[in-house]
């Protein structure tokens, strides 16, 4: 069994921990290739990008807005590493899927992914993501609203966050935003 670690950074020989989301200095991996793809992307907002996991083992993207999906993909390249299981530990994020290592991770193999949208397209068609588009109606609107403001809430993101990432927020989700700054 491996690992897969997607980076913009390519030419890597050994993953060395960096602190991230999480607070301490992990490197990331799962073992399900098609999923860590989704993490291929320096244009990413992460969960305010989207809803995105596993469900029976296969990855999902749900849009939180109109064009999600292409804004953070196209135009993108990424590299593909694949890594030993040695070292790494389950359970030490809230994300079930990922693993994370405390440890430099030796490096096995790299692929380079020239058009991350159009591969992920591919995967989408193979059916081995299941991409859901943006749907205006109340019930989605709705789901992705809770979403965007329990993100918001958990990771104390507005008092965290840059002006160009605030500016997107305000753009994005306008009521999501002004309810919690109404609350805080």
């Amino acid at each position: 069994m491996k690992y897969y670690h997607v980076s913009t950074l390519g030419g890597l020989n050994v993953l060395e921990p960096r602190v991230s989301t999480h607070g301490k200095a992990y490197v990331y991996a799962t073992s399900n290739l098609e999923l860590s793809l989704l993490f291929g992307s320096k244009k990413s907002y992460g969960d305010f990008d989207g809803i995105y996991g596993t469900k029976n083992g296969k990855p999902f993207f749900y849009e939180a807005y109109v064009g999600a999906f292409k804004r953070r993909f196209e135009n993108e390249s990424c590299y593909i590493y694949e890594v030993p299981i040695e070292n790494f530990e389950h359970g030490k994020t809230n994300f079930k899927a990922e693993v994370v290592s405390e440890k430099p991770v030796k490096v096995l193999s790299c692929t380079k992914v020239d058009d991350l949208h159009k591969f992920l397209l591919r995967l989408v068609s193979e059916n081995k993501i299941e991409l859901k588009e943006f749907q205006d109606t109340k019930a989605y609107k709705d789901m992705i609203n809770h979403h965007i403001s329990d993100r918001l809430i958990r990771y104390d993101t507005l008092q965290k966050c840059s002006s160009h990432f605030y500016k997107f927020l305000k753009e994005k989700f306008p009521s999501v935003v002004k309810k919690i700054e109404n609350t805080i």
